[in-house]
């Protein structure tokens, strides 16, 4: 009689609070460590933390961090040391860096993407974005140990941009082509390029450009997004074989895309501002490339993630983010907005809960919590 009673109070409180799970807050900012301290390869010319993706293993977040500065004088950017996750406690800031350079500090310069599969961390390393140097890898990491566990160089030829973990290949994008290539699960191994899949994805021939947006493990499926300046493709694959199952147009240079709750798929497309949400029937795919217009002076749509019936993005160029309702009267909606300050180029979003979410800001060098406006 006790337990039963106790069962039904607790499933009484879990009623009263919506049963939703609460994170515990996080720290409004917390600082990542300036270049001087990661291992800059010339002490006068160090780097900047330069945050950029996002992912979860235990009570602990997941940041890359890129460690570059800009060559004024050359116009470009320079890796200034060795790749890092960063491994941040959002409620305490906490911060546990990991080397991802291995001995000679070269084996992972630039990381961009980070996910996690089986425990395990994943993070490809695009280099010095000519590819042809040493340093683009894949590289496995035991967020237990907090150290790389095994890497795979990346063939000549290709940036790796994204990263898809399957059950027997690793996907990868590539940041100047339209190719996905992949990593063999079990000897970490880059697939021939005979393996490579090619995406079919339409640009003006004026001023083209095109390549894979990113790659991601949906619904037991290999989804790829390809990106030009005038459309954008959501490609399907069998995540094993890599048999090509079906795709759909979304809306032009999409960016990333995510689950939602309902079992569809969402696409930021930064082009014209808008949300695609692509429903999957067998073998049909459909997209909705309108289901929702973002407001007026957000730029530079960047990063989706989605929590329950909710999505959040975020706007590189506006220092913006926002969070969605998929479940609103009259289709999706903006129901609440945050702003990270002039300069701040937030890159990726995590939810922490329904209600709580963090960024990395790429140009203050810092994970930031969402101070969330309603939106009337």
């Amino acid at each position: 009689m006790k337990r039963t009673a106790f069962a039904l109070a607790l499933a009484l409180a879990l009623a009263a609070c919506g049963g939703k799970y609460k994170a515990p807050p996080p720290q409004k900012n917390i600082a990542l460590p300036p270049g001087s301290q990661l291992k800059p390869y010339d002490p006068a010319h160090p780097g900047n933390a330069n945050p950029q993706g996002l992912t979860q293993v235990g009570d602990q977040v997941y940041a890359t961090i890129s460690n570059q500065y800009f060559d004024a004088a050359a116009k470009t950017v320079v890796n200034a040391g060795p790749g890092f996750l960063a491994g941040i406690v959002p409620s305490t800031g906490k911060l546990t860096l990991i080397d991802l350079g291995g001995s000679d500090e070269k084996q992972c310069q630039n990381p961009g993407f980070v996910r996690d599969s089986n425990g395990l961390l994943y993070a490809p390393c695009s280099g010095n974005f000519t590819g042809a140097d040493g340093s683009r890898a894949l590289v496995e990491v035991d967020p237990a140990t907090a150290k790389v566990t095994r890497r795979a160089a990346i063939p000549d030829g290709r940036v790796p941009n994204g990263v898809a973990p399957g059950p027997t290949k690793i996907w990868m994008g590539d940041a100047f082509s339209l190719q996905v290539f992949s990593v063999d699960r079990a000897s970490f191994v880059a697939d021939p390029a005979a393996n490579a899949l090619t995406l079919d994805c339409p640009q003006s021939p004026q001023n083209g450009f095109s390549y894979v947006a990113d790659v991601l493990i949906l619904y037991g499926d290999l989804y790829a997004l390809c990106a030009s300046d005038i459309a954008g493709t959501l490609f399907r694959f069998d995540a094993a074989t890599g048999a090509l199952k079906g795709k759909v147009d979304v809306g032009p240079t999409p960016s990333e895309m995510s689950q939602t709750f309902d079992g569809r798929v969402a696409v930021i497309n930064s082009g014209d501002n808008t949300l695609s949400l692509v429903t999957i029937s067998g073998a049909k795919m459909t997209a909705d490339n309108k289901a929702l217009t973002f407001p007026d002076g957000t730029s530079i749509l960047q990063d989706v993630r989605a929590r329950d019936n909710f999505l959040f993005t975020v706007a590189s160029g506006s220092n913006s983010a926002q969070k969605i309702d998929l479940t609103a009267k009259g289709g999706p909606k903006i129901v609440a907005a945050a702003s990270f300050g002039d300069g701040a180029n937030p890159y990726n979003i995590f939810p922490l809960d329904d209600d709580q979410a963090i960024v990395t800001n790429r140009q203050t060098n810092s994970i930031a919590a969402a101070q969330w406006v309603v939106v009337p």
